[in-house]
């Protein structure tokens, strides 16, 4: 039998050109299919029509078609059909349903729309242009055999590479990659790594510059204190690697991916070369965010709004059920305000290590009172969740019912800090926790390979919501503390009594953004602990106590000012919405405190966020959140 030529009108739609592979297969077929089309005459052809139920056509060129019962053809110019005696038609359009196979010679292209599948069965090669997008559904397995390697390029313009035999996909649970040189990732937004022994390494991104600053003025074998990051966490081999190189011992930690050691500024040069090392921060002394010196946020009428309340299965909201940690100098749980729902109490001990050997931070749980010296960390605890017991109701925090958990980082070094992270990222979820408040900053510039912000996006993302303060070091630009600079975090700037931005709040710039939102600091009544109680103690002496509190309220309560004292109002909260919505997520919660804050019309928004927070539309805003 002799085949068809088919051609193309030098003017035809290149999309036709499935069909020209139908005519093809019909060249192969026998009689007696039945076929819907035009009555047509050929030289020395014989052609039948019965009831359009089949064509028969009998005659040189020997055309037979078998059960094509999918065979159609109308509305298409432009396909045209030339028979060997030469005899010209025009079809319209073609179907086909089960055929037996396709061969395509010189075609320009195929195009198949809405068709169940296509099978390839000895062909030489498949190309395929100008595809959105390849979806194979039910399939066992997609092998590529015998190939000289496929590309792959994305809309962003990211392009991947694999060579011939060097992919199956099997089951859609995973991908095995064989006989590959390398594999190329560019342009992704994020990676999930599980199981691999040996990860990506990518060399050193960061060198405190403050601890260069330092070692350039050390001799190479001075000591210091210093925190290495990886890039993720450190294995046993990367242990030896520090053992061999000289390092005798340090601290590492349960989830962050740090080793903190005491070592000479020679080793410390020769670690930052190794390619698993990400970062290297000096150990440095931190600040809390209070000033010696209540309070505009519509806490109370989220206990008496009679909605949320019946939103609340009839109790009004009041944190209750919700666990809120503070990193600070520590907790004092004998305090008759917060007695009872301190759910755990630990004092870190920042030891850097105990002898020879990587060993982890040491800790003391289990204390009623770890804070026995400061009185910061219980003052910014009352403002989150203090009962008003000893006040008769007076001074309560914004969360009366909300648990507490205290991690005492004592003089708030870093390496104090970095321990109260990791602790949390340890301990956290099996405690409950859903948020933390640090009231501290640091001397430094925002980097998000400090070891801070590594620990605080580690949080965000395990369901933390993470709130710091925005520094007392205003009213200058760019003065934001630099850990309340990282865009998943909320930090929060003060306001005075009347709302006005409070002139020590730290401000971002035009090109540095601010904080998150601002809440009252100034002149706000808080726990006194039952130590020596330095916070109190100040304010006591510069008479601002006095000024605002009786004498008995003055041996349980004292006055503070700063934007220590304004990012617990926030905390506590968070503490309220989720009381009223378990589900939100911490992207969630920041974006309802932006939205439902109070604009401040008179301030920038580097100066003061999204305005003034309003705590009663934040937590109704939250019932209506998506579930």
């Amino acid at each position: 039998m002799k085949a068809l030529c088919l051609r193309f009108r030098k003017n035809a739609r290149r999309s036709i050109s499935l069909a020209l592979l139908v005519l093809l297969a019909i060249a192969s077929a026998t009689p007696g299919n039945r076929a819907i089309g035009k009555e047509s005459s050929m030289p020395g052809v014989a052609t039948t029509l019965a009831h359009a139920d089949g064509i028969t056509a009998t005659g040189a060129d020997g055309i037979g078609i078998n059960q094509a019962l999918g065979l159609s053809a109308f509305s298409l110019s432009g396909l045209t059909i030339i028979g060997s005696d030469g005899r010209t038609y025009r079809a319209n359009s073609i179907f086909i349903n089960q055929p037996n196979g396709i061969v395509a010679t010189g075609a320009d292209g195929i195009v198949a729309t809405g068709a169940d599948g296509i099978v390839a069965t000895g062909a030489d090669g498949l190309s395929i242009a100008s595809l959105s997008g390849i979806t194979a559904t039910g399939a066992d397995g997609v092998t590529i055999a015998g190939a000289s390697g496929i590309v792959a390029t994305g809309a962003d313009g990211a392009v991947f590479s694999i060579t011939s035999n060097g992919l199956t996909i099997i089951g859609a649970t995973g991908i095995v990659a064989t006989g590959a040189d390398g594999v190329t990732l560019t342009g992704l937004t994020g990676l999930n790594l599980t199981g691999i022994v040996q990860a990506l390494q990518f060399g050193l991104r960061t060198f405190d510059p403050e601890l260069r600053s330092l070692l350039d003025r050390l001799t190479d074998d001075s000591n210091v204190s210093a925190v290495v990051v990886y890039h993720r966490t450190p294995t046993e081999t990367d242990l030896a690697t520090l053992r061999q190189m000289g390092v005798l011992g340090g601290t590492r930690y349960r989830v962050l991916p740090a080793v903190s050691m005491t070592t000479t500024k020679r080793l410390l040069n020769q670690i930052s070369l190794l390619p698993a090392v990400r970062a290297i921060y000096g150990n440095r002394t931190l600040r809390f965010t209070a000033e010696p010196g209540n309070g505009l946020t519509g806490t109370e009428r989220v206990k008496t709004d009679s909605f949320l309340t019946a939103q609340n299965s009839g109790r009004a909201i009041t944190g209750r059920g919700v666990t809120v940690a503070v990193l600070d100098t520590g907790l004092d749980g004998t305090h008759a305000d917060i007695s009872g729902r301190v759910a755990h109490n630990v004092k870190l001990l920042g030891t850097l290590g105990i002898g020879v050997g990587f060993s982890y931070p040491p800790s003391i749980a289990g204390l009623s009172n770890t804070d026995l010296i400061s009185g910061h960390g219980t003052f910014v605890g009352g403002i989150i969740a203090g009962k008003g017991t000893r006040s008769n109701g007076r001074y309560t925090g914004i969360a009366p019912n909300a648990r507490l958990v205290g991690l005492g980082a004592g003089d708030v070094t870093l390496l104090f800090v970095l321990e109260g992270l990791d602790y949390l990222l340890w301990k956290g979820p099996s405690l409950g926790v859903r948020a933390v408040n640090c009231s501290f900053s640091g001397n430094t510039t925002y980097n998000p390979n400090d070891p801070i912000n590594i620990a605080t996006r580690l949080l965000t993302d395990s369901g933390i919501s993470v709130v710091f303060s925005a520094g007392n070091t205003g009213p200058a630009l760019n003065t934001l503390n630099p850990y309340a600079q990282a865009p998943w975090v909320i930090s929060v700037g003060a306001t005075n009594e009347l709302g006005r931005l409070a002139n020590f709040s730290s401000r971002g710039s035009f090109s540095i953004p601010g904080p998150t939102l601002v809440a009252p600091g100034v002149n706000v009544v808080s726990l006194r602990a039952s130590g020596i109680g330095l916070t109190g103690l100040l304010n006591l002496g510069l008479g601002g106590d006095l000024g605002r509190l009786s004498l008995l309220d003055i041996l349980s309560y004292t006055v503070g000012s700063g934007t220590s004292f304004s990012a617990p109002q926030v905390t506590g909260t968070i503490a309220l919405m989720l009381e009223a919505n378990p589900l939100l997520t911490p992207a969630q919660v920041r974006d309802i405190l932006q939205r439902t804050a109070t604009p401040i019309p008179s301030n920038y928004s580097y100066e003061v966020g999204a305005g003034m927070l309003n705590a009663h539309a934040a937590v109704v805003e939250s019932i209506y959140a998506r579930r």
